[in-house]
Formats: structure tokens, C-alpha cells, sequence
């Protein structure tokens, strides 16, 4: 748990006294003779919870109103199942992997093939595919075979005789991690670009394919944080956005989205391919966390605590052994397993048809979210209040995966085991006692779809036309697009082109004119024909035509295949530019701004002009636009834009300025840069009213900052740059003290103040002056950005003179380096700073600073940092449990303390672990949560630092991380986007982002009343 820290001051006498008589007690304390340790038996604890007979099953779960479930198969069809596939004429392929969680090895995982021999739609036997498998879980048809993830490989199995059994067996690729049974590869799917994608998950891998003699073939390819695709011909294997961990699924538009144990939904906004294009462009991560109720959302179990999870709380709490107390026994109430994330796409599922769906196994539930537009992205709001979808009443109810079937409705994958948990995080007086085999024989299918609960049985479609495969383009079943779309693919008939030609055209002569094209149809046949070589330039055009976004998108689209097969045509890219400007759907003018990055310069400049001036305000337009600038791309924009006079610049163009000039800087052309600061003196002077000369100043103030972040000079590259820097200055000073203007705009002009040498002295007046918070805090923020040495002297002159208030700003940037950090340790050790200044989580990074002499020097200047066995102090604040505590005083302490990394009730900011989802587990687990956050962390909230290669220190979390860059967010709420290149070094520190001390600042009382507010927090 991450909490905002208070000053290090000196703790109470009644406090300290308090935590000595612990720390004595537990030293002399006699242990009762029969004292539980870890050598106890505990199998009197530890009763087994028995599992429920299929025919039972059906009473135990709970489902939302209007939709029903239905068992479709159990035991001894199947047994441990984690992945599902229908072939063509609905056999149905099970991953079975019983070699879960320790038994790799022993090789006990399967395909099995599952027959429904009457027809009704139900499996009536099964027979083995494939035997002799370590781990597989993933399986996709393709060619009258299938490919089988198995880490660490991916195989290739085909019954060639006809007999039921896979008589043809290779390796493709291999190279997957199988360092964590819980972040295997997962999650095949067939794309609409014909590609079979797939889940690295979290243990990644280097990858290589593997040729039909076995040996390597190509270049490996790095999977750590990324996912990857293959055309299932060629086998070129492609990195893609990605790199959660169990879960990949894709819309009806081909968005994907992927989920994590703790991170239940996530959408991918941008392919792996263009993040890295631009070398003058610092991309983000290329994926969005987007649940609205926060990545560890609440979920409502229906099913009791195993024994085992309370007996490890009981345990944990003891100190017996390691890891995070679950209050009160109760380790549920919040994502703590999300698996298998999958958009719903059946035609007999009503209303859940397009919202996602995500299991969480610990929690023996199935949970759905509805899908809602967010700018260019989307957010993934809550459907059930206080309910799940569906819910079970047993715990071995563990729904790892689902699939949209044949028949219209979603069935999910239920592994039925007694235990679902990672070895590593049972602890051997348990796990001596648990069998981790148990249920591997076991297993159950079951069907979810609107009430009535009607099937369809599966088509065959092996020996259907091409004409039929193509009319069945736009059937309202999203398994029979997928089909009919892979089938067309396979067989490479070209005789179906015509035919996806028509559709393409929305031309309504099909064979089948009973079955009229679709928007979903036009879009799959689009895709198909590009495939297969007959897609042409006018029938991208006549997708751009459609009144359908849908229709539109794929349009453009496929312009990139055109691109790279170079049959762009003249219609087609005036058409583009035309899109640029007029197009009225947000998704599909950021799928223009990606695919703009292929267009000749001439109409890419004039595409991606357009969209930045519209859409520039949001992040991801903003982002995808820039990936697809190259060369002088961002200065002609600058010079354009700005040559328009102020009264040209919207918002959407101020906002994307700044990244404009970083592309600028980066490039290290001078030329460049005097363009730039032509264009915004030509600006300055045209400049007559307020508004205009702020954006001046801002202008020249962000393009001198990006120069400085590279190491150049901006008036060492043009003279007129020296001159409008004076200029600009003196108009900044002058409206900077003005107190007649609104205090937001003397902030604004602050920035320019740097532009001249005598601009930090001038800066240091204002942040230690009785001035608004806003001009202070500006101030002290630009002095900040300075690397210039008056600047560090004025940071700590300021910090020793000005307010106790803005501490917290001073300090900061004065940890950001080992010259600037010994800096400040000098001036406290000679009291010309007052210790007390620095609050805990400033004195914490001072004490584990990457620069071992500025550690060294820390702990003599500030003591040594607290105890890291925090045993004694919990206990000695478990008197805060019992007491009757004032929610309204531990409001105050919530607002004073924690809101830098919490959010709660509208208050704070949201980067550490969701307190609705720590209220569930109890105050018990908040206590240990504040006062020893090291315990145990989870890995989304475990600190890291990076050193760069100018100095500059940043900790934080990782908020995000891409194969060209790493977003640390700082316990400020700050994201520092670094650029992999500019990273010497980036550790974890193997810590909570919050340091110990937390009792400095709260005493036993104050505890009591924290806990108070929180658990009644809404």
C-alpha cells in the first residue's frame, strides 16, 4: 500500500515508549511451550473442501438475470482445460494441461478432440489428439491441423490418416519463458489480417522459428513485455503490443485487449510496429489500462475462503512466515487472479454481445464490463453493482478461458481445481499438506447465453463454396465470420476474389441474396482480399466512401498494405487528405494518424497537419500522429502553424507544440532550430494582447527546454535566438510580477523566465515572496527544470528561506542528481536546512540513492533509515484495532498523508492500490499495509530507479513500458517518459514506492481514526 508521507520530525515520548516496551517484550517474553512454529503440523487447519459432482454443479452457480448456463461437458470428456477451439465442422479441440502447477516434466498435457456425434450441439465423446505435452495452453485451427502452444515451444499437429490422432507433430517456434506456470504463453486467435496472434505473457522470451530440419532459422525475436503474431505460411514471427498475462481478445473491429492478475482490462491501442519509427519521438507504452473502478476493482465471491488462504493469513500475521496479512481471513473482495479477458461476440448472447468478460479464478467468479467510447480509446465500465455475471458457491469453480461458439452463445473454460495458486507462494508447513494435483482429471464445459438458452449445432463447412464462405462474411455470428474468413485463406481459391470484390463494393449480387452484406461482412471480405492479392486502391476507396466508421477504418486500414506494396494511387491518397480533414469519427482519424507514416511526405504532412490541429488535445491521437512524422516533419508543422499568427493557435495545437519542438531538439539540427525560433519570433511580434504574448513566452520557453534536455544551447545556435530570449524575458518578468493579471496567467508567464541569466534570481523572489500558490509553485518548478549550477544554489537557498509550505517542491528537484542530492545533504548537515523539511518519502530516497557515497552520506547526515523488521511496531499499533476512531479526523489524516498516492471519495490522486479493494481485506491489512509497506509488494507497485546518461535520478513505479521507452511515475503522480537510449541503468529497488516511518507522522490515536475513515469510505 502506497500512502503520502508527513515530515520526518521527532516522534512523541509517549509513542516512542510505546514502541521500546514492544521491542523489549518480544525480546524477553517467555513463548508459551506449545507456541505455534513452522515445524508445527498444521493438518488439523487445513480440512479439504470437497468437489462438487458435475451433476451437482449447476446449483452452485449464480447468473446474472436474463441469461442461462448449461453444462456441455464434465469429467471424464475432459480434465483440466484451458483453452477450446472448433474446427470447421465443429470438432472441438481441448488444451488440457494436468501437468499444472509443479509436473512440466511428467509431460501428462494433451489435446483431446471432443465429437458431438448427434448433432445437438453437445460434445458425446472425446479421443486423444495429441498426448505426451509438458504445458500446453493454447490452441488455434488452421489447414486442417492445429497450432499448440506448449513452452516453450509452439507446435504444429495434423492428422494426416484421417484416424483422429495428430500423426504429424513439429516445432515452429521456440524460445517461450517458462520460468512461471501462471505467465505462459497463451490466448491463439486468427486476426483479421490473417495472422494468428497470441500472449508472450509475462515471462516473455527470445524467440526463434525452428525449420522443418530443427534448427534455428532468422533472427530471434524479444518478447519481454510484448506479444507477438505469425502468418501461419510464412511463420514470420512479429512483436506486437502486449505482454500482460493471461488473456488476449479482439473485438469485432479487431481491437485487442489483454488483462493481468491484478490489472483486469486492458486495451492495446497501438501496434508494437509503429512505436518505434520516429526516432525523434519517444513513444509511450502502447497499451491503456481502462476498467473505470481501477485495474484491482472490486468483485463479489459468492464461494468461501479455502482453508489453506486463512491459515496462511493467520501465519503471515504471526510473523511465522513471509508475505501480506489478508485481514480478518479474507483475501478476496478485488481482482486478485484476472484471466482470460474476451470481447463477447455471439448472436445468442443479447445485451453481453460487445461488452468483455474476465474470470477471476481465485475468486470463482466471471465478471463483465461494458465497453464505452473515450476519446480515440475506450473505458470498461462496471455493469453488475453488487453482483457478478456469474458467481459460484464452490471454490473449484475456476474459469480460466472463454470462447464464442459455434452456437451462438460463450462458453467458458472451467479447469476445476482444488487449488489454483503459484507454488512459490505457499509456504512449506502448507504446502506439505496440499495436493496441487488434485482435479487434474477433472474439468467442465459450460454455455452462457440469453434466456431462452437457445442452439444452433455447428456447420460444416469444410465442403462449403467459396460463394457460401463469402456470404457467411457478414453472418451475425462472430465465430462464423472468423471461419468462413480462415477458410478463404486457407485454400487460396482465387476464384473467391470476385465475390469478396463485390461485397468490397457493397454490390448485393452474392450468391446467397437472402443474406444481404453487412458492415462486419464488408470489413472481413476487405481483409480477406488484401490477403489473398486482389485488393486495389478502389476498393480501399470505396471503403473510405461508407456512411459504416466501421467500414471507414478498414479503409484505412489497409492503406498500409497498399503503402508497402507501393500501388498507393493518386484518387486514393487525395481521398486520405480529404479524410484528414472532414472525417467525423475519432477511431478512424487515429487510425489515419497511423497510418499517415506511409503516405508520401507531401499529403502525410498535410493528413497529419490536419489531425494534430483537431485532435491534438487527446493523448492518443496526439501519440499516433507522431509516430508518423519523420525527417522536417514536426518544424514544416511548426512554421505552418505559427506563421498563421495567434490567432490560428487552438488548443488542440498548443498542446502538441511542446512535442513538436522535443522532435525538433532531438534531431540535434540547428537549422532546424533556427526555423523553429524564426517562426515564434515572427509570432512574438505579431503579438498584441495578453493571451498572445503568453504563448510566446510558453512557446520559446518549451522549445529552449527541449534544446537544454539534449545539451544545446539555444541562443548558441542563432543570434535571434539571443534577442528573442531577452525579449521574451523581459515580457515575461514584467507580466510575471504584474499582480493586476489573474494569478494562472502570471504562472504561465513564469516559464519564460529562464531565458535570460538573471531570470533565476528573479525566479527565487517569487517562490520565497507572499505571492499566489500558483506563481510560487511555477516558479519553483521552472528553477527546478534549470541543470545550470545558480540554479542548484538557488533551489537550496530557497528551500532554507522560503515557506515550510512548498518544502516538498523545493526538495525535489534537488534528489533528481548525486551533485544536486550531496548538495543538500551538505546544506542540512551545516543546519543551513532544517532536517525536518524533508518528509519521509524524500529522506527514503536519500537513504537508497542509487550513488553508494550520497547513501553513505544520507545515513550519517539524517541517521540511519527505520528498522526493516517493522514486527514490533505493527504490534505495538494493533491497539489502534479495537479503538473507537473519528472518521472525521481521519479524513483530515487521509487528505494531510495519503491523498499524493490515494484516491478516495473524489480526493487524491490514483497511484497506489486501490483502498475500496484494501477495505475489503479488512483494517487488519490497511495497519500493516501503512506501517510496513515492504512486506510484501505487488509488482505494479514496486519502486524503480533509473539513472540517466546526464545523471538524473527518477524513482517511481513503471506505469508503462514500450521496446523504445519507460514511464516512471513518481510519488508526485509525475510520469517521467525516459527513452530507453537515454538509460544507463534502471533497477527495481525491490521496495514499496512508500517508505517505513509512516508512525512519525500518526500516532496509535490517529491510526484508529484513519482506519475508521477508510473502512467507511465509499
Amino acid at each position: 500500500m502506497q500512502l503520502r508521507h508527513g515530515r520526518v520530525r521527532v516522534v512523541e515520548a509517549s509513542l516512542v515508549a510505546l514502541v521500546t516496551l514492544v521491542h523489549q517484550s518480544a525480546a524477553v517474553a517467555a513463548q508459551p511451550a506449545d507456541a505455534p512454529t513452522v515445524e508445527t503440523d498444521y493438518a488439523a487447519d487445513l480440512p479439504r473442501l470437497p468437489q462438487v459432482s458435475a451433476a451437482a454443479a449447476r446449483d452452485t452457480l449464480v447468473v446474472a438475470p436474463g441469461f442461462a448456463l448449461e453444462l456441455m461437458a464434465a469429467e471424464p470428456l475432459v480434465a483440466s482445460p484451458v483453452a477450446i477451439a472448433w474446427d470447421e465442422d465443429g470438432a472441438l479441440f481441448v488444451a488440457e494441461m494436468r501437468g499444472y502447477s509443479e509436473d512440466q516434466g511428467e509431460r501428462i498435457g494433451r489435446i483431446r478432440l471432443l465429437h458431438d456425434d448427434d448433432g445437438d450441439g453437445r460434445p458425446d465423446r472425446a479421443t486423444a489428439y495429441a498426448e505426451g505435452l509438458a504445458w500446453p495452453t493454447a490452441v488455434c485451427c488452421w489447414d486442417g491441423g492445429v497450432f499448440v502452444a506448449d513452452a516453450p515451444d509452439i507446435l504444429w499437429l495434423r492428422d494426416a490418416d484421417g484416424d483422429g490422432v495428430a500423426d504429424e507433430r513439429r516445432v515452429v517456434f521456440t524460445g517461450f519463458g517458462t520460468t512461471n506456470v501462471q505467465g505462459l504463453i497463451n490466448s491463439f486467435a486468427f486476426g483479421l489480417d490473417g495472422r494468428i496472434y497470441g500472449s508472450a505473457s509475462s515471462t516473455g522470451g527470445t524467440v526463434r522459428r525452428v525449420g522443418p530440419d530443427g534448427q534455428a532459422v532468422g533472427e530471434p525475436v524479444k518478447l519481454a513485455g510484448r506479444d507477438f503474431s505469425f502468418d501461419p505460411r510464412m511463420l514470420d514471427l512479429r512483436a506486437e503490443t502486449g505482454g500482460a498475462q493471461h488473456g488476449r481478445s479482439c473485438d469485432d473491429a479487431g481491437h485487442a485487449y489483454v488483462c493481468s492478475n491484478s490489472n483486469h482490462a486492458i486495451r492495446c491501442m497501438i501496434e508494437d510496429r509503429f512505436l518505434g519509427r520516429n526516432a525523434a519521438f519517444t513513444p509511450p507504452s502502447g497499451q491503456e489500462s481502462i476498467a473505470m473502478d481501477g485495474p484491482q476493482a472490486e468483485v463479489f465471491r459468492l464461494s468461501p475462503v479455502e482453508p489453506w488462504r486463512v491459515l496462511r493469513t493467520r501465519l503471515r500475521a504471526s510473523g511465522l512466515v513471509p508475505g501480506v496479512v489478508e485481514g480478518g481471513g479474507r483475501p478476496a473482495g478485488y481482482f486478485t487472479s484476472a484471466t482470460g479477458i474476451t470481447i463477447v461476440r455471439g448472436d445468442r448472447c443479447g445485451d453481453l454481445a460487445g461488452m468483455l468478460v474476465v474470470g477471476d479464478v481465485g475468486s470463482n467468479l466471471v465478471h463483465r464490463k461494458r465497453i464505452v467510447r473515450h476519446g480515440a480509446g475506450v473505458r470498461a465500465e462496471r455493469v453488475d453493482e453488487t453482483s457478478e455475471l456469474v458467481a459460484s458457491r464452490d471454490t473449484w469453480f475456476r474459469p480460466v478461458q472463454f470462447a464464442n461458439a459455434p452456437d451462438g452463445g460463450l462458453w467458458i473454460i472451467d479447469m476445476q481445481r482444488e487449488v489454483i495458486e503459484h507454488p512459490a507462494s505457499l509456504p512449506p508447513p502448507i504446502k506439505k499438506h496440499i495436493d496441487l494435483t488434485s482435479g487434474r482429471d477433472s474439468g467442465r464445459l459450460w454455455r452462457l447465453a440469453a434466456a431462452p438458452a437457445e442452439r444452433r449445432s455447428a456447420p460444416r463447412l469444410a465442403s462449403a463454396t467459396s460463394d457460401v464462405l463469402v456470404a457467411l462474411l457478414s453472418h451475425p455470428n462472430g465465430w462464423h465470420r472468423d471461419t468462413a474468413h480462415r477458410l478463404l485463406l486457407t485454400r487460396r481459391d482465387m476464384a473467391a476474389v470476385p465475390a469478396l470484390r463485390r461485397v468490397v463494393l457493397d454490390e448485393r449480387a452474392t450468391s446467397a441474396p437472402d443474406a444481404p452484406t453487412t458492415d462486419l461482412g464488408r470489413q472481413h471480405a476487405a481483409f480477406a482480399l488484401a490477403s489473398l492479392g486482389g485488393l486495389e486502391s478502389d476498393h480501399v476507396v470505396a471503403c473510405l466512401a461508407s456512411a459504416s466508421p466501421i467500414v471507414r477504418s478498414t479503409g484505412v486500414r489497409l492503406v498500409e498494405s497498399l503503402s508497402l506494396a507501393g500501388r498507393l494511387t493518386a484518387p486514393l491518397i487525395e481521398r486520405l487528405v480529404v479524410l484528414g480533414a472532414d472525417e467525423p469519427d475519432v477511431d478512424v482519424r487515429f487510425r489515419l494518424a497511423l497510418v499517415a507514416g506511409g503516405l508520401p511526405s507531401e499529403p502525410r504532412h498535410a493528413v497529419l497537419s490536419a489531425l494534430l490541429a483537431r485532435d491534438g488535445a487527446d493523448a492518443w491521437c496526439r501519440t499516433a500522429a507522431f509516430t508518423s512524422l519523420s525527417g522536417d516533419g514536426a518544424t514544416a508543422i511548426v512554421r505552418e502553424w505559427l506563421a498563421a499568427g495567434p490567432d490560428g493557435l487552438g488548443v488542440s495545437m498548443r498542446t502538441v507544440l511542446p512535442g513538436l519542438f522535443a522532435q525538433i531538439a532531438r534531431r540535434g539540427d540547428p537549422a532546424a532550430w533556427s526555423t523553429a525560433v524564426e517562426a515564434i519570433a515572427a509570432l512574438a511580434a505579431a503579438a498584441r494582447e495578453l493571451e498572445d504574448r503568453l504563448v510566446a513566452v510558453e512557446l520559446l520557453a518549451d522549445l529552449d527546454a527541449a534544446i537544454a534536455a539534449g545539451g544545446g544551447s539555444l541562443p548558441d545556435v542563432d543570434p535571434r535566438a539571443r534577442g528573442l530570449g531577452a525579449e521574451v524575458f523581459e515580457a515575461a518578468r514584467q507580466m510575471a510580477r504584474d499582480r493586476s493579471l489573474p494569478p494562472a496567467a502570471r504562472a504561465r508567464a513564469v516559464r519564460g523566465m529562464l531565458l535570460a541569466a538573471e531570470g533565476v534570481q528573479e525566479l527565487v523572489l517569487l517562490a520565497t515572496a507572499d505571492e499566489p500558490l500558483a506563481v510560487v509553485t511555477a516558479a519553483i518548478d521552472t528553477l527546478g527544470r534549470s541543470r545550470n549550477p545558480p540554479a542548484t544554489d538557488a533551489l537550496v537557498a530557497g528551500l532554507a528561506t522560503g515557506s515550510s509550505q512548498h518544502a516538498a517542491r523545493w526538495v525535489e528537484p534537488l534528489l533528481r542528481d548525486r551533485s544536486r542530492a550531496t548538495r543538500l545533504l551538505d546544506a542540512v548537515a551545516d543546519r543551513t536546512i532544517d532536517a525536518a523539511l524533508l518528509d519521509r518519502q524524500q529522506a527514503n530516497a536519500l537513504w537508497r540513492f542509487p550513488d553508494a557515497a550520497v547513501r553513505q552520506r544520507a545515513a550519517e547526515v539524517l541517521g540511519a533509515p527505520p528498522p526493516a523488521d517493522r514486527a514490533p511496531l505493527v504490534e505495538a499499533y494493533r491497539a489502534s484495532l479495537p479503538m473507537q476512531g473519528n472518521a472525521a479526523a481521519g479524513k483530515a489524516i487521509f487528505t494531510a498523508q495519503c491523498s499524493g498516492c490515494h484516491r478516495v471519495e473524489g480526493v487524491g490522486r490514483e497511484l497506489a492500490p486501490n483502498l475500496v479493494a484494501m477495505q475489503s481485506r479488512g483494517a487488519d491489512a490497511i495497519l500493516l499495509g501503512v506501517l510496513d509497506p515492504n512486506r510484501e509488494v505487488l509488482p505494479a507497485f514496486v519502486a524503480h530507479t533509473a539513472v540517466t546518461n546526464d545523471g538524473r535520478v527518477l524513482t517511481g513505479i513503471v506505469a508503462a513500458q514500450s521496446e523504445t521507452s519507460v514511464t516512471l511515475r513518481a510519488a508526485d503522480g509525475t510520469d517521467h517518459l525516459l527513452p530507453r537510449e537515454d538509460i544507463d541503468s534502471l533497477a527495481s529497488t525491490g521496495r514499496s514506492l512508500m517508505p517505513e516511518g509512516f508512525e512519525r507522522a500518526v500516532d496509535p490515536k490517529g491510526m484508529a481514526d484513519l482506519l475508521a475513515y477508510l473502512m467507511s469510505a465509499r
